[in-house]
């Protein structure tokens, strides 16, 4: 056994070790350290179990995760520590009365309008036929070139997802459904896998929190489901997406390597980032990219461009352009802030977790949808998209405090009943 091999095994006891604990912390599955460490352990057991051909990850880079992880373990221990008394206050009564049927039945059917102005809009992106694959390689070709791309996509997808959250805090019934669909419709539609990785996810976590599912047993016999048609899904969906004439084996091998590739690719990627550093920064900011894009629109300073959306590709050796949550803290920081941004993070979703397990429903609803920063950390980094945070924020804070006002278009009418003798009397005259 070679060094890096006796390496990388002590890195995978660490992180099965880490993986317990966090576990035996709440026993719960839903525990963002447990899953954070999780994500981890799967990316490097894949990895070693060396089943597609790609480059070697460095001790230093196991090192940087293993820290990581650490570092988010401890936010959540310290997150912990929050009394109890705090974290039983809510913003909103736990068991509404009943959530006005009027505001339900608009949404949707505001949603239902912007599903037919969505298949519009992808039909014309991919040149007036029904073509996910053109319409969002459109959309991609549009923010490379820096044109100004299809911003209903993404306003529809974060209202949709959204309301599809807020409905399932209070009851499953048939507008929830409709209004799942419709999110369901929309992430296929956008021909991405963001949506489906905010909606399938989110909606599982809402689920094992109403039915005290959260152990290791019960959550596995529930989460089979989910996750198998996200993985069809994914897998679906990259056929569809993607040009594979010049890809060589079955649609197997080619499923396979492709689903692998995406799950330990950007962990090597982020590999090259820790040996050369140098080499990939950035002319701008991507993790203060909130603040000054915010100082820039109130023209607090001038010349600000905002980095690419998508970042550049490297050989490892198959073509990657994301590299973990670690890159940005890693080049723009050092990595002893790395770790603290690390505890920090950990300390942010474990309190949305504690929260949500009180039983509220905003901060069900809040849990549920930072579900989604915590299980892509093995690709790439969405902690710093604080404006979509704030986004849904607002949507479950208006939604909720409208839900909670009695509207009335017209006063009410007060109709005094006659009694029988009175209606006799006046039958009789």
């Amino acid at each position: 056994m070679s060094t890096f091999d006796l390496f990388l095994d002590l890195t995978l006891v660490f992180f099965l070790l880490l993986v317990v604990l966090n576990y035996r912390a709440h026993r719960s599955v839903l525990y963002p350290p447990f899953i954070f460490c999780a994500m981890w352990l799967l990316d490097l057991t894949i990895y070693r179990l060396g089943l597609i051909e790609i480059n070697p990850v460095h001790g230093n880079t196991l090192a940087i995760v293993a820290a990581g992880a650490a570092a988010f373990s401890v936010g959540g221990l310290l997150a912990g520590l929050t009394p109890r008394t705090l974290l039983r206050i809510h913003l909103f009564p736990l068991k509404p009365g009943k959530t006005p049927d009027s505001l339900r039945n608009m949404l949707m059917i505001v949603l239902l309008c912007g599903l037919v102005a969505m298949f519009y809009q992808s039909r014309e992106l991919a040149g007036g036929s029904f073509n996910i694959a053109k319409a969002g390689q459109a959309t991609v070709e549009a923010i490379e070139s820096g044109e100004n791309h299809s911003s209903l996509m993404d306003h529809f997808l974060t209202i949709s997802i959204g309301a599809s959250l807020l409905f399932a805090t209070e009851k499953r019934d048939r507008k929830f459904w409709v209004v799942t669909i419709i999110a369901f419709t929309g992430c296929i539609l956008s021909g991405g896998r963001t949506g489906l990785l905010l909606l399938i996810p989110g909606q599982s976590a809402i689920y094992l929190l109403q039915t005290k599912q959260e152990s290791l047993r019960s959550a596995i016999r529930f989460l089979r489901w989910p996750i198998a048609l996200f993985v069809t899904l994914f897998i679906g969906m990259f056929f569809i997406g993607k040009d594979t004439g010049e890809m060589t084996g079955s649609v197997v091998d080619i499923a396979k390597g492709t689903l692998i590739g995406y799950i330990v690719g950007p962990l090597v990627a982020f590999d090259s980032v820790v040996q050369s550093p140098a080499g990939f920064v950035m002319a701008t900011s991507h993790v203060f990219q909130f603040p000054l894009s915010l100082a820039a629109n109130l023209h607090l300073i001038t010349n600000y461009t905002k980095p690419p959306q998508f970042d550049s590709f490297i050989f490892i050796p198959f073509q990657m352009n994301v590299y973990t949550v670690f890159k940005f803290y890693f080049v723009e920081l050092g990595t002893a802030v790395t770790m603290v941004l690390m505890a920090f993070f950990g300390l942010i979703n474990s309190l949305f977790y504690l929260k949500a397990r009180e039983g509220g429903r905003f901060s069900t609803y809040l849990f549920a949808y930072s579900m989604f920063t915590v299980l892509l950390i093995i690709f790439d980094d969405h902690y710093y998209e604080i404006d979509a945070l704030l986004r849904a924020i607002a949507l479950g804070l208006l939604y909720f405090l409208i839900g909670s006002v009695p509207l009335r278009l017209l006063p009410a009418i007060k109709v005094r009943r006659q009694s029988k003798n009175t209606r006799l009397e006046s039958s009789n005259v």
